[in-house]
């Protein structure tokens, strides 16, 4: 009987053991790894090309492009070219800039003529006998300008609408809102720019923060100035009667003989041999 309470004593004590030994509380669990920081890396506005340069701005805040500051007739000229950027590339969006731009030939045909040959004769007094040479210099960036890849989608709906103005309008007042038309055409390439340049400044962010072993560009050369287009000169043969406004007003001198002045004559295009841009409509293309 003694043994068997030596017996039950041992195996209470082993059964608090065991309580106890159950009762402590579980280890803690193991320090989650910190979270991941997005490092995803900026990428252009509208799938253009990295390190792609942009122009510089003006002092008014706007990209600097060759539709800045141009004439009457130049800005006319320019948004006739807009227009046939647009027939030219637009048909993936439907067939409206293309027919939009033949029938623009067709109403305004004497109006661009004119702003042509008055665009011609700039270039003629400005440039002498490499005229043509210079104005298809400034064509050429104008096209190019328009005809910007990452820009086409948000342009064409744009050239729809001003082509529709200016259907609308009559021939008479083209020079008057040309100015106009090509600002609403230029403002999703200066828009563009400006996301653009955003996205650099995002890149040399992402650069500082995460791309010590990764190089980029992330300041590139900015595009040169475009060539400027000349200012507007009178037509051949056009005589002022005076030569300012002052010496208008001003009373002649005392002991000036009388001259009579000379008759201003009225405003003519400029001579055949002036250099020509034809206007060439599109051929109609079956949808």
């Amino acid at each position: 009987m003694f043994v068997s309470r030596r017996l039950s004593g041992r195996i209470a004590l082993v059964s608090l053991a065991v309580l106890a030994a159950c009762s402590k509380p579980p280890p803690p669990p193991p320090t989650p790894p910190p979270p991941v920081v997005p490092t995803v890396r900026p990428v252009p506005p509208d799938n253009a090309a990295e390190g792609m340069s942009i122009p510089e701005k003006t002092d008014d805040g706007q990209y600097l492009t060759a539709n800045r500051g141009v004439t009457s007739n130049t800005a006319l000229w320019h948004v006739r070219m807009a227009l046939n950027v647009a027939a030219l590339n637009c048909d993936r969006y439907g067939a409206a800039a293309r027919t939009q731009y033949n029938q623009i030939l067709t109403v305004h045909g004497p109006t661009l003529k004119t702003a042509n040959a008055a665009v011609d004769r700039n270039y003629k007094v400005a440039f002498g006998s490499s005229a043509l040479g210079s104005r298809e210099r400034l064509n050429t960036v104008v096209y190019n300008f328009f005809a910007l890849p990452p820009v086409i989608k948000h342009f064409c709906p744009v050239a729809v609408t001003v082509g529709a103005k200016m259907l609308s309008t009559p021939s008479s007042q083209l020079l008057l809102m040309a100015p106009q038309w090509l600002e609403e055409l230029e403002k999703p390439y200066q828009e563009f720019y400006a996301a653009y340049e955003d996205y650099l400044r995002r890149l040399a962010e992402w650069q500082s923060r995460f791309g010590a072993t990764v190089t980029v560009v992330v300041s590139p050369t900015p595009l040169p100035p475009p060539p400027r287009p000349p200012a507007e000169v009178p037509p051949d043969g056009w005589t002022p009667s005076y030569t300012s406004a002052l010496e208008k007003s001003a009373p002649p001198p005392a002991d000036a003989p009388a001259v009579k002045p000379p008759v201003q004559s009225s405003v003519q295009p400029s001579g055949p041999g002036a250099p020509k841009l034809m206007v060439q409509p599109l051929p109609m293309t079956s949808e």
